[in-house]
């Protein structure tokens, strides 16, 4: 490829007489010069070819398939349900006893960067969908906070939901469920996140003052080809869903 690497060539007359002398620009230049060498360093490129093959292998490595394609879309979307389904899942794995303390996950629609495929799945695809490298986090929320959440996903129009549902009526969330349970203001919820997130990202600030922090120490990107894993373990495919978890009200 050709390109052009523009270079200024400044020169400067500095008084050497005195310290309190002023320096001053005399006089700028300027000129172009134009790479087009292409050639590739064969030398270079034989040291590389190990690694480039160990990592395409990964890259390409088919983890699970999908029945139909996972996309993105406003309200609720087929890639936000299967995200936070797989992320509660392996959560509850990583909790081991304590797996029933989770009861919601939530994540933004920005940071699911890519659609997954019908059919084959690979690391690569999974990559392409976090290609960021937040972590898990557990929140624990006071019933208020979790309220502010609830606003906070009317006023983005929807957004990725796992263990509840809700409908959204103007500005207002109502018919809020956790776990198919009534939402109750009294009690104090956990909600797994990303650390972007729990650290006030996009606007949620209401995160940074949960009552209780638990950093899994965990990629969310790893979370997800763990749940890819698992599942192909288990001779199952993806099954692509919209459940009504968040509603337009009628």
């Amino acid at each position: 490829m050709q390109f052009i690497v523009k270079i200024f060539f400044f020169s400067a007359i500095i008084g050497l007489y005195a310290c309190s002398k002023k320096t001053s620009v005399s006089n700028i230049s300027e000129s172009h010069i134009v790479v087009s060498d292409n050639k590739v360093d064969s030398t270079i490129y034989k040291a590389m070819l190990p690694y480039k093959k160990t990592h395409d292998e990964q890259m390409y490595s088919v983890i699970a398939k999908s029945e139909d394609a996972l996309v993105k879309a406003d309200v609720e979307s087929t890639l936000g349900n299967f995200f936070c389904d797989a992320v509660i899942y392996e959560t509850k794995k990583l909790l081991g006893k304590d797996s029933a303390m989770l009861d919601v996950a939530i994540f933004n629609k920005g940071g699911l960067r890519n659609s997954l495929p019908k059919g084959n799945i690979t690391i690569g695809n999974i990559f392409e969908l976090m290609p960021f490298d937040n972590e898990l986090v557990l929140l624990k929320l006071s019933g208020t906070q979790f309220k502010d959440m609830c606003y906070k996903i009317v006023e983005k129009g929807g957004i990725p939901v796992g263990g509840m549902r809700l409908i959204m009526k103007g500005s207002t969330p109502t018919d809020i469920t956790i776990k198919g349970k009534p939402f109750d203001e009294t009690k104090d919820y956990w909600v797994v996140t990303s650390d972007y997130l729990a650290n006030g990202g996009d606007s949620y600030n209401f995160f940074k003052d949960a009552k209780e922090r638990k950093v899994m120490n965990v990629l969310l990107r790893n979370v997800i080809i763990n749940y890819c894993e698992d599942i192909t373990k288990l001779d199952q495919i993806i099954k692509p869903n919209l459940d009504g978890r968040i509603q337009l009200s009628k």
